[in-house]
Protein backbone atom coordinates (compact mmCIF):
# COMPACT_ATOMS: atom_id res chain seq x y z
CA UNK A 1 0.00 0.00 0.00
CA UNK A 2 1.67 3.55 -1.30
CA UNK A 3 2.08 5.22 2.09
CA UNK A 4 1.35 8.62 0.45
CA UNK A 5 -2.59 7.28 -0.36
CA UNK A 6 -2.84 5.95 3.20
CA UNK A 7 -2.19 8.96 4.69
CA UNK A 8 -4.13 10.90 2.60
CA UNK A 9 -7.23 8.40 3.58
CA UNK A 10 -6.58 8.59 7.37
CA UNK A 11 -6.53 12.41 6.84
CA UNK A 12 -9.99 12.73 5.08
CA UNK A 13 -11.41 10.44 7.84
CA UNK A 14 -9.97 12.79 10.15
CA UNK A 15 -12.23 15.75 9.13
CA UNK A 16 -15.50 13.88 9.23
CA UNK A 17 -17.05 16.15 11.99
CA UNK A 18 -18.33 15.07 15.23
CA UNK A 19 -21.49 13.35 15.45
CA UNK A 20 -21.22 12.35 11.71
CA UNK A 21 -20.12 9.83 10.25
CA UNK A 22 -18.89 8.31 6.69
CA UNK A 23 -19.42 5.44 4.32
CA UNK A 24 -16.45 3.66 2.90
CA UNK A 25 -17.25 4.58 -0.50
CA UNK A 26 -17.56 8.46 0.27
CA UNK A 27 -14.08 8.89 1.74
CA UNK A 28 -12.82 6.59 -1.19
CA UNK A 29 -14.34 8.65 -4.14
CA UNK A 30 -12.88 12.10 -2.23
CA UNK A 31 -9.30 9.72 -2.24
CA UNK A 32 -9.81 8.47 -5.29
CA UNK A 33 -9.63 5.00 -4.07
CA UNK A 34 -12.05 1.73 -3.63
CA UNK A 35 -14.12 1.50 -0.49
CA UNK A 36 -12.37 -1.81 -0.41
CA UNK A 37 -9.04 -0.11 -0.38
CA UNK A 38 -10.70 2.62 2.55
CA UNK A 39 -11.81 -0.53 4.94
CA UNK A 40 -8.33 -1.94 4.38
CA UNK A 41 -6.72 0.87 5.34
CA UNK A 42 -8.83 1.43 8.53
CA UNK A 43 -8.31 -2.08 9.11
CA UNK A 44 -4.56 -2.00 9.08
CA UNK A 45 -4.13 2.17 9.98
CA UNK A 46 -7.50 2.92 11.42
CA UNK A 47 -7.27 2.61 15.05
CA UNK A 48 -5.18 6.17 15.60
CA UNK A 49 -8.24 8.14 13.87
CA UNK A 50 -11.91 8.29 14.50
CA UNK A 51 -12.43 5.33 13.51
CA UNK A 52 -15.95 4.93 14.26
CA UNK A 53 -17.10 7.35 11.76
CA UNK A 54 -16.62 5.52 9.33
CA UNK A 55 -18.91 2.94 8.26
CA UNK A 56 -20.40 0.89 5.40
CA UNK A 57 -23.39 2.82 3.22
CA UNK A 58 -25.81 0.97 5.28
CA UNK A 59 -24.46 2.60 8.49
CA UNK A 60 -22.54 -0.41 10.24
CA UNK A 61 -19.69 -1.59 11.73
CA UNK A 62 -17.96 -5.00 12.27
CA UNK A 63 -19.21 -6.74 15.28
CA UNK A 64 -16.64 -6.55 17.23
CA UNK A 65 -16.34 -2.60 16.98
CA UNK A 66 -19.90 -1.79 17.80
CA UNK A 67 -19.68 -1.65 21.45
CA UNK A 68 -16.83 0.54 21.10
CA UNK A 69 -18.49 2.82 18.36
CA UNK A 70 -21.85 3.24 20.06
CA UNK A 71 -20.22 4.62 23.66
CA UNK A 72 -18.59 7.05 20.94
CA UNK A 73 -22.02 7.66 18.98
CA UNK A 74 -23.51 8.32 22.72
CA UNK A 75 -20.74 10.59 23.88
CA UNK A 76 -20.55 12.45 20.29
CA UNK A 77 -24.55 12.82 20.27
CA UNK A 78 -24.28 10.66 16.85
CA UNK A 79 -27.95 9.67 15.52
CA UNK A 80 -27.59 5.47 15.92
CA UNK A 81 -29.98 2.46 17.08
CA UNK A 82 -28.39 -0.13 19.06
CA UNK A 83 -27.16 -1.82 15.21
CA UNK A 84 -25.85 1.31 13.19
CA UNK A 85 -25.39 5.15 12.55
CA UNK A 86 -28.93 6.55 11.43
CA UNK A 87 -28.90 7.88 7.86
CA UNK A 88 -29.39 11.14 8.98
CA UNK A 89 -25.75 11.58 10.84
CA UNK A 90 -24.40 10.85 7.05
CA UNK A 91 -21.80 13.19 5.54
CA UNK A 92 -22.10 13.15 1.39
CA UNK A 93 -19.28 13.25 -0.84
CA UNK A 94 -19.91 17.02 -1.81
CA UNK A 95 -20.03 18.00 2.22
CA UNK A 96 -16.70 16.00 2.27
CA UNK A 97 -14.83 16.95 -0.57
CA UNK A 98 -15.47 20.31 0.37
CA UNK A 99 -14.15 19.94 3.48
CA UNK A 100 -10.79 17.79 1.86
CA UNK A 101 -10.62 20.94 -0.03
CA UNK A 102 -10.41 24.03 2.26
CA UNK A 103 -9.38 22.21 5.39
CA UNK A 104 -7.02 19.19 3.82
CA UNK A 105 -3.75 19.00 3.60
CA UNK A 106 -2.50 16.80 1.14
CA UNK A 107 0.78 14.25 1.72
CA UNK A 108 1.62 15.16 -1.49
CA UNK A 109 1.65 18.85 -0.77
CA UNK A 110 4.71 18.58 1.63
Amino acid sequence: MDEITVERVLRIVELVPEARVVSYGTVGLVASRSPRFVGRVMKEFGSNVTWWRVVNAAGVLPESLLPAARERWDDEGTPHSHEKAHRSAFVDVDELQALWQTRGIDPECR
